[in-house]
């Protein structure tokens, strides 16, 4: 049979060039591996012969064909996983279209780049989406990894499982003490499973799963005793070996299910989050935090024993939520944390609870809706207490402050004045820190050049000589504001760009967010619509990512203004209808100013609004919207009392002050109401100056549009001219 095979094959290669190709010799029989040698053995006539196989899955004849092959001096091909840009090929093709960048990122580390791994992840990702594709093995790719596992001995088995539940990467050290055997046969498992291609030797004494994929399989195959029980061993190796790896043993010690390692647990957690902290990575320290609290709520199932303890962490994670930018779960921390404390009858840890929150963050949006009213009453009632210290009273009146300060302008003032002289009479450098800013950031920012660069000024001082990034932050984003207001587009941009950078260099992903707002404003500003769009995702993107409550309003509310700009009311309709109906009166008067720019305008009378604008970061924006609804409603009253609003503010672009959304200079929304009024020559002014902001903004269409209504006055004044004529 060989000598037919081979002139056989001898004879169709002299016909033509001929490859023959054999897949997995790893399973092929003896006689197949035989017939391997034969087609090798044929010389003189151009014939390939191609065999793949895995190494590690081969038995005692593969290896002696091995070694005779070797013999002609074959060329080895070692392959490797596909490259991110081939896996992105491969994932795109299955899921219909580009996949983005950061899942397939995933996806190549997970998989190894193992194209067969890659097709099942990539066949989960379209089934079940990124959340899952990232986070589960693929049935089938588990099923083949199970069997790659069966064949490997018993001590094999036991070491793999015991290096997954170290991680995706163990010392063998590690590993040999935290077993239950010897080390001999650890040593000889650990072997067994490189020689199978599940483990590779990253560095000496280390091992590390080829892929992700491979320890999630082990480790999730485990039952929860084996689990625990090998977690706990490593726990207490962990602590011989590496007793400053704080996070590893919060991890372990955790997942131990040992009611007596909960203490170890919670206090390693709360350790290396203060490590992550002081590192500046907020977002692990929440993660680290929360694991505390899960473990200290399991082994005290009652938490009005000693309520102080459970508020206390809580209060602990609310103040890394802040630092890290996820306003929406700190906002329900602080409600679970006060809720807790006040069952307890403890109006101490209420006002700790209410004071936690005085660390720099993104602005409240008018899309959360109305503060809630039984949380003010108690911070009026806690604000006023005597039997608070300084400290606390100083940061529970910066609560209040944030609470009133778009409604009651007057109360929220005089509760930052307080606060401002507590803290300094306190001396304590945060805590005169948080009242400065407080202070320069009242509302409505339009109001505050004059009064905020001083307190700024302080407060960039303080903030550098004790290292607080945030409040640098702040203070860049508070002179951005002042400069807005003074209508100098460069200083925005410095002072955007130099937070921008210290929001990548301390990795506060909400300043960045907050800084993309305010780029995008600036290319709205200047024209570029496209560009303002793709600003405003962005800042979604970067906001949403951290958990900020106001990520997508501010994505919308940002779209809203650029489509004014663009003149296309019908799309604007569009996109507020669904928030008022969700929101209510807070965006009222966008939804009335659409339909009334619709002809709508009986639609838009019934829309419910409230009375006096809101005094927020929107303020600007909603003085242009409520004059230009007055004058398409024909509605004198309104028109006569928004002058007197706007005169104070006349110099200044609509909305610029807050330093996210921009609409019109408010010369020309006065110039407009002024129109409507009949004093032609205060209009003629008003859109004068309208045209000089608009320059002074670099905006060729808004001046452009302020040259437009006053040639449109103009002619106005010349027909009646000639009708008096």
């Amino acid at each position: 049979m060989h000598r037919a095979f081979a002139a056989w094959l001898q004879a169709a290669a002299t016909a033509a060039p001929l490859a023959a190709v054999l897949e997995d010799l790893h399973h092929a029989d003896g006689e197949t591996l035989a017939l391997l040698e034969v087609a090798a053995a044929v010389t003189g006539v151009p014939l390939l012969t191609v065999a793949s196989y895995r190494p590690a899955e081969g038995g005692e004849h593969l290896v002696k064909t091995l070694a005779q092959l070797a013999l002609g001096a074959p060329h080895r091909v070692a392959l490797r996983g596909l490259p991110p840009e081939d896996v992105a090929t491969v994932v795109d093709a299955v899921c219909g279209g580009p996949v983005d960048a950061t899942t397939v990122a995933v996806l190549a580390e997970r998989t190894g780049g193992n194209p067969f791994y890659v097709l099942e992840s990539a066949r989960l990702l379209a089934g079940e989406g990124a959340l899952v594709a990232v986070s589960e093995v693929p049935q089938g790719v588990r099923d083949v990894l199970r069997r790659r596992l069966a064949l490997l001995p018993a001590g094999a088995r036991a070491a793999v499982r015991l290096t997954a539940a170290v991680g995706l990467e163990a010392e063998v050290a590690l590993l040999v003490d935290a077993a239950d055997t010897d080390e001999d046969e650890v040593v000889e498992g650990l072997d067994a499973a490189l020689s199978a291609d599940l483990l590779t030797e990253p560095g000496p004494g280390r091992v590390r799963f080829v892929h992700a994929l491979v320890r999630d399989t082990v480790y999730t195959d485990l039952s929860g005793v084996r689990r625990a029980r090998l977690h706990g061993r490593i726990a207490r190796a962990l602590r011989r070996h590496r007793p400053d790896d704080l996070a590893a043993l919060a991890h372990h010690f955790a997942r131990s299910g040992s009611p007596s390692d909960a203490p170890l647990a919670v206090d390693y957690a709360l350790r290396a989050a203060e490590v992550a902290e002081r590192r500046y990575a907020h977002d692990i320290a929440v993660g680290l935090i929360q694991q505390a609290i899960d473990v200290h709520t399991t082994s005290v199932p009652d938490p009005y024993l000693r309520p102080e303890d459970t508020v206390g962490l809580l209060v602990r994670l609310l103040g890394a939520q802040i630092r890290a930018g996820s306003t929406e779960a700190a906002r329900g921390t602080r409600q679970r944390a006060v809720e807790l404390a006040e069952q307890a009858g403890r109006g101490d840890l209420v006002a700790a609870v209410y004071g936690a929150w005085t660390e720099p963050s993104p602005w409240r949006s008018r899309l959360e809706g109305v503060y809630d009213r039984g949380a003010l009453a108690r911070l009026e009632e806690l604000a006023a207490d005597p039997g608070l210290d300084d400290p606390t009273r100083a940061r529970v009146l910066q609560v209040l402050v944030d609470a009133v300060a778009a409604e009651d302008a007057p109360r929220a003032l005089d509760a930052a004045r307080t606060q401002l002289a507590l803290a300094r009479a306190g001396g304590e450098p945060r805590l005169l820190a948080a009242a400065l800013m407080t202070s320069a950031r009242l509302l409505p920012h339009e109001g505050q050049a004059t009064a905020r660069p001083p307190l700024v000024a302080e407060l960039r001082e303080l903030a550098r000589a004790h290292d607080l990034p945030a409040y640098r932050w702040i203070c860049e984003q508070l002179d951005g504001m002042t400069a807005a207001a003074l209508n100098d587009p460069e200083a925005v941009r410095r002072h955007t760009a130099d937070g921008l950078a210290l929001g990548r260099r301390y990795r506060m992903l909400w300043a960045q967010g907050l800084g993309a707002a305010t780029s995008a404003m600036l290319a709205a500003v200047a024209g570029r619509f496209d560009a303002a769009e793709a600003g405003y995702a962005e800042a979604d993107g970067l906001l949403e990512r951290v958990g900020a409550h106001h990520a997508t309003g501010l994505r919308t509310l940002g779209l809203i203004t650029v489509r004014l700009a663009q003149g296309r009311i019908a799309e604007v309709e569009r996109i507020i209808r669904p928030v008022y109906d969700s929101t209510g009166p807070s965006v009222g008067v966008m939804l009335a100013l659409a339909l009334a720019g619709l002809g709508r305008f009986d639609e838009a009378r019934a829309v419910d609004f409230p009375p006096e604008p809101v005094t927020d970061h929107l303020y600007g924006v909603e003085l242009d919207m409520r004059s230009r609804l007055a004058v398409l409603q024909d509605d004198h009253a309104t028109a006569a009392a928004l002058v007197g609003q706007l005169l104070p503010y006349r110099e200044q672009l609509a909305g610029a002050a807050g330093m996210a959304y921009a609409t019109r200079p408010l010369a020309h929304a006065l110039g407009d109401l002024y129109r409507f009024l009949g004093e032609h020559r205060a209009a003629a002014e008003h859109y004068a100056l309208a045209a000089r902001t608009a320059q002074a903004w670099g905006s060729p269409h808004l001046t452009a549009d302020a040259h437009r209504a006053a040639a449109e006055l103009a002619a106005d004044r010349a027909r009646r001219r000639t009708i008096l004529a």
